[in-house]
């Protein structure tokens, strides 16, 4: 499972600064939820409701004003600004995985050879 990376200053950039509680949930949810999905930081919009447990639309409308996730599709999905900037693409995990499986297999033949 990927970590998420933030940088540890995003909490005082001015436009998270500015952000209310509900939004800075709803937003850093929305990067967990991206990187444990490997979406490349795209989010739909059916999911974003489910992301915190006390959704308001206020919250997401925030988001897209600050320009901190960007609506995409005529509102059909949002896009988390800079996700790539900070965490793995699909693809590089997904790499990492078969990376790190092939050593295993490999490291299991050494030791037990093929049975």
């Amino acid at each position: 499972m990927p970590w998420v990376n933030t940088d540890d200053q995003m909490p005082e950039h001015p436009k998270v600064w500015a952000l209310s509680d509900g939004a800075y949930r709803l937003h850093h949810s929305g990067i967990s939820y991206c990187n444990r999905q490997l979406t490349d930081g795209l989010i739909s919009a059916d999911k974003v409701s489910t992301l915190v447990p006390r959704y308001k639309k206020q919250t997401l409308a925030e988001l897209v004003e600050r320009g901190i996730w960007a609506s995409l599709m005529d509102g059909s999905a949002y896009v988390i600004h800079d996700f790539l900037d900070w965490n793995r693409s699909r693809e590089q995990v997904l790499e990492a995985r078969e990376k790190k499986s092939r050593a295993g297999r490999k490291g299991a033949e050494s030791k037990w050879g093929n049975r």
